[in-house]
């Protein structure tokens, strides 16, 4: 079995979060959907879908 990895920069996954005009983001990635209230957390769900992240 091949392993895939995944690699992504902070700044091209900062580009799929949509502010909301309630406040906070709508961040998805992978087909799942998340609301964030801080674009911080984009790193830690990346990291959660197995990506390595590029700062």
């Amino acid at each position: 079995m091949t392993e895939t990895i995944k690699t992504a920069s902070f700044e091209s996954l900062l580009e799929l979060a949509e502010e909301l005009p309630e406040g906070g983001y709508l961040f998805t990635l992978d087909g799942h959907e998340y609301r964030i209230q801080d674009v911080l957390e984009i790193s830690k769900i990346a990291r959660q879908h197995d990506y390595i992240v590029i700062y």
